[in-house]
């Protein structure tokens, strides 16, 4: 990784913060976020991928205790997608894309965790969960899919699996930011398994940011557990994620 200077390391450490603070907030790790900011920065993938999986796991791990301390988890629902997306995610991460490949199959997964986070569909409050006959299959199959794009992209999928999870009326929206809080670790934990050494990275400024994503997820985790709307954040998020897949997207690296 390139040496940064101080004002780069003061703006990650600073991104870094608030994106812990505003994806904790729905129960998400962060990692398409931290891509953002990196690619931005012009952090190579080496050590982009890994970092944010790192902190997927610290920033994630908060806001899976603090949700399912509040009740809003369904281990029902969770261990069918489990199932299926770890192995899948450490079959993603033994895929090196690089250059152009990397930089397309990344700034797509962005554009799309833009529109999620922005506007996807939300269920209303305290409207009952259904499931279909068969349901679990198709949550294997969700699972699946979302664990091996997790493990190639270096994201959790929490992202694109929250949404999901509101969209087909499986969970409340409270109970799918818990769900999503512990599939985000176990598949950031099996992406870095299947990076192997190269997940072995280390910066000093490391440091500081998992402080920062500590202290970032804390206080999203707290706000999001009781009812704090996020509506504005995530648009507001979901447009710097649009502006970091355009600028890997056209710049194909």
């Amino acid at each position: 990784m390139p040496e940064l200077s101080n004002l780069q390391n003061a703006v990650l450490l600073a991104a870094i913060g608030a994106v812990a603070f505003l994806y904790s907030s729905v129960g998400h790790g962060g990692a398409t976020g931290y891509l953002a900011v990196m690619a931005l920065l012009g952090i190579a993938p080496d050590v982009a991928r890994p970092g944010a999986l790192w902190m997927n796991c610290v920033v994630a791990s908060i806001a899976f205790w603090r949700f399912q301390n509040a009740g809003f988890f369904d281990g029902k629902v969770f261990w069918p997608l489990a199932a299926a997306s770890i192995p899948c995610a450490w079959l993603g991460s033994r895929m090196h894309l690089e250059g152009t490949a990397y930089a397309l199959v990344l700034g797509g997964a962005l554009l799309v965790a833009g529109w999620f986070l922005g506007w996807g569909r939300r269920a209303a409050a305290d409207a009952p969960p259904t499931r279909p006959i068969a349901w679990w299959l198709l949550a294997v199959l969700a699972g699946g899919g979302l664990g091996f794009l997790a493990g190639l992209t270096g994201i959790g999928g929490g992202v694109f699996l929250t949404p999901l999870l509101i969209f087909l009326n499986w969970t409340p929206a409270k109970v799918a930011g818990g769900i999503s809080a512990l599939f985000i670790v176990v598949n950031s934990v099996a992406g870095l398994v299947g990076l192997g050494g190269k997940a072995l990275i280390w910066q000093p400024v490391f440091v500081g940011a998992v402080v920062v994503g500590v202290a970032g997820a804390l206080l999203g985790t707290h706000l999001g557990v009781n009812r704090w709307r996020t509506v504005a954040f995530r648009r507001a998020l979901a447009s710097v994620l649009w502006i970091a897949a355009g600028k890997l997207m056209l710049a194909g690296k």
